[in-house]
């Protein structure tokens, strides 16, 4: 606190010394003045050694009225702090009034933190840039497994993967943590309106909602039926967001649809509406907002493709890292396979470039179309005079590759698949900051609990970004972690895995342990790279002699993680002395 002091706040020019105690007394005042004006520091810190001081200083001894005037202004800027400064984790009941923060949470899939905001300027996203001048921008935020069920899942438990021991799509999570709280849960728990409009959780492949964690959840299903069908020969079903070919989904297409009769306009005029429902409720309100864009198939109007000149985008080499581990990547995706037009290049193992230029065209068109609809919901909650007393949440689920490799998907613990984007804005917080802090988005269950001032539930496995949110220099955590299984997959409810793959990063270096899954004690390979230059990883360190002690101190700091996160060490979960959610 001297440092800041020292910094901000001047000599007594004003008298005040002598029913303060010194000047640095003075400079006290002056700090509890500042958090005031700016919300920064914590002035119960400030109130503390105010009072140490006047109760220290002999003039203050010798004098009744100098005590009571120093009494009284501690007592008085008490009252401010507790009235007019968010807190921190208080502990709230269910009683609930409307002062309280209410909540949007926007969910985007396959979104790669390659936006305007984040420095990459040649994709056009004006309202996902909007919202981040309005809060903080973390640009080493990373996922906890790179495909959606289980990213989601440790999203909105608070849980790693290891802990609910899926890996899968298709897995509901209540199958293993069947009394766990959810995120939405915890806010219904307490009082709020949940509702959900769009994908949060992942429903799909044998996956479904979860009717505990919402109040209403909302669905397009009406519009969709209304919607008459277009067809063209062999082609269907080209008014919606997933038109065919020969009964194939075709990867990407431009559509001549208004953008409201695809999937995400449904969705954000559904969302735009209950913004404006909700606004009249004697509740607060925690609204999950999911889009599917820029998920594949990559469909997006005529005018965002408009948006992009096909020569000026640059295809990645296709250049797999020296000395990876060898089942690392997924060379060929699975995912991108299923699509018409793409299992005629499997021999090949690459894509023409012509038609790798049509897909990252698609890509960014269907991220400029979802950045409309984000654009939508903040325009909804400032119409609705909801916006000063509403956080703010948009993340990816986790991260994706574009040819990178030769490669396209998600599906690894590659620094491009795990890192994703995250945007937190709350008013009450420093604006248009960007912070290199290394954070997971585990995280986000345990801040917004922080910022709503909600209970934090026992289980939670992550850490509050609200130091961050105050200053972007502040660090939570040494390092992020992820995780991929590989080899074979054994039969089970839920299905289990050979090998599992351990990924950490410091923001600076990426190392990975390739392990046995129920023997732990088994290395299979190790991976070290250096992202200093890049996020695309070029060559593997890890066995050479000049990274040893690098080498070693990354895995030193992966047991540490490891054993912090509480992951026993057969992959049975989390200890059983530490959490009631094992295997």
């Amino acid at each position: 606190m001297e440092g800041y002091l020292n910094a901000y706040t001047p000599r007594d020019r004003h008298g005040l010394a002598p029913f303060l105690g010194s000047d640095h007394g003075i400079h006290v005042l002056y700090a509890g003045i500042l958090h005031l004006l700016f919300r920064r520091l914590p002035l119960l810190l400030f109130v503390y050694e105010s009072f140490n001081l006047c109760r220290s200083n002999q003039h203050f001894k010798r004098n009744m009225r100098n005590r009571q005037k120093c009494l009284f202004m501690l007592i008085a800027l008490v009252t401010v702090y507790i009235t007019h400064t968010p807190r921190v984790n208080a502990q709230r009941s269910t009683d609930v009034s409307r002062k309280q923060k209410n909540v949007l949470f926007i969910a985007i899939d396959d979104l790669r933190p390659e936006l305007a905001c984040y420095g990459a300027a040649h994709v056009k996203t004006p309202n996902i840039d909007r919202l981040a001048r309005q809060g903080s921008l973390f640009e080493n935020a990373y996922c906890q497994q790179a495909v959606c069920a289980p990213s989601r899942n440790s999203v909105l438990t608070g849980l790693r993967p290891d802990a609910m021991q899926i890996y899968d799509l298709g897995t509901f999570f209540r199958t293993t943590v069947p009394d766990v709280v959810t995120l939405p849960q915890l806010f219904k728990n307490n009082g709020y309106i949940t509702e959900n409009v769009g994908k949060i959780f992942h429903v799909g492949h044998g996956n479904k909602n979860d009717e505990r964690s919402w109040s209403t959840v909302w669905s397009y299903d009406d519009r969709l039926d209304a919607l008459g069908e277009i067809s063209r020969g062999d082609s269907t079903a080209l008014e919606s967001s997933r038109p065919k070919v020969n009964g194939k989904l075709l990867p990407y297409y431009r559509s001549d649809a208004p953008e409201e009769d695809l999937f995400d306009g449904m969705v954000a005029d559904i969302a735009v509406a209950r913004i404006k429902a909700l606004k009249d409720q004697d509740r607060p309100f925690f609204l999950g907002v999911g889009f599917t864009s820029p998920h594949l198939p990559f469909v997006a109007p005529h005018s965002y493709w408009n948006l992009y000149d096909p020569a000026d985008i640059q295809l990645p080499a296709k250049t797999e890292p020296e000395g990876m581990y060898p089942q690392a990547l997924i060379k060929w995706s699975g995912e991108l396979n299923a699509y018409h037009g793409i299992t005629q290049y499997k021999a090949e193992g690459y894509l023409p470039d012509k038609l790798a230029r049509n897909l990252i065209h698609g890509y960014y068109a269907s991220v400029s179309l979802v950045d409309a609809q984000v654009g939508k919901l903040l325009d909804a909650l400032e119409h609705a005079g909801l916006r000063e007393n509403t956080i703010v949440v948009l993340w990816g689920d986790h991260g994706y590759k574009l040819g990178e490799y030769g490669t396209w998907c998600k599906h690894s613990n590659a620094e491009l698949d795990t890192r994703s984007p995250l945007l937190i804005s709350d008013l009450d917080y420093p604006k248009d900051r960007k912070t290199s802090a290394v954070v997971e988005l585990l995280d986000i269950y345990p801040t917004l609990c922080d910022l709503a001032g909600l209970p934090f539930p026992k289980h939670l496995q992550g850490e509050s970004l609200v130091p961050i949110l105050v200053n972007p220099t502040a660090k939570v955590k040494a390092v992020a972690m992820s995780q991929w299984p590989k080899g074979k997959t054994f039969p089970g409810n839920p299905p289990s895995r050979e090998i599992m793959g351990y990924s950490i990063t410091d923001g600076h270096y990426r190392f990975t342990r390739w392990q046995r899954h129920k023997q732990p004690e088994v290395v299979i390979d190790r991976e070290l790279y250096d992202h200093r230059e890049g996020r695309i990883a070029t060559k593997n360190l890890a066995h050479e002699s000049a990274y040893k002690m690098e080498v070693q101190r990354m895995e030193n700091l992966l047991d540490q993680a490891l054993s912090s996160s509480k992951v026993a060490t057969g992959g049975n979960g989390i200890d059983k002395k530490q959490n009631t959610y094992t295997k």
